[in-house]
């Protein structure tokens, strides 16, 4: 797994990017294809399960998703018309008072696996099926710096009008969409 050092350096022209928010209590994804917003949902995996199990579970399940939604469904023998570029954020290390604790108490550790976890998954399906598929990461700061979760929403709505009609985003679904516009080079 790369990370993105600047958004759009993986080609003049991909049919699907996907932008991925990981996290065990909801994971947003949003699936562009040719630029356009085409797909979003939300996934979680909560329960007692260990958290590894929890990571490798939710990174199936994403994985599974996005394949599953990429797939050319009108000629199921074609199967996937082009692999997606999926680009997940990844936590960096804050030394902010309430970002340490998150680092002491294991939380980005955990959030850092279910990464890898996601991953390794995408990757495993897509040598499976003989797809050339990226997986890329981008901390917060960068694919959209120091700005605020309400500007991150009202850019997004800026950039794409009907987002609230179409997709009713919420919580994490919110930041793939900014990741995936980020990568398009539209953020």
């Amino acid at each position: 797994m790369a990370e993105i050092k600047s958004a759009c350096n993986f080609g003049l022209y991909q049919h699907y990017v996907v932008g991925i928010d990981p996290a065990f209590g909801g994971t947003g994804i949003a699936i562009f294809q040719d630029g356009k917003l085409t797909n979003v949902t939300r996934l979680r995996k909560t329960g007692n399960q260990s958290f590894e199990e929890r990571a490798h579970d939710l990174a199936l399940r994403t994985a599974n998703w996005i394949y599953d939604t990429v797939s050319n469904r009108e000629n199921p023998r074609v199967g996937i018309v082009s692999p997606p570029v999926v680009i997940c954020e990844i936590p960096a290390y804050q030394g902010t008072p309430s970002r340490s604790m998150g680092w002491k108490k294991g939380d980005l550790q955990k959030l850092t696996y279910l990464v890898g976890s996601m991953g390794q998954t995408c990757m495993d399906l897509a040598f499976g099926k003989d797809l050339n598929t990226e997986f890329m990461t981008v901390t917060p700061a960068g694919w959209k710096g120091q700005l605020s979760k309400k500007i991150v929403i009202d850019r997004i709505r800026k950039r794409i009008p009907d987002v609230d009609k179409d997709f009713q985003p919420k919580l994490d679904i919110w930041d793939a969409i900014g990741i995936g516009l980020w990568a398009l080079g539209k953020f």
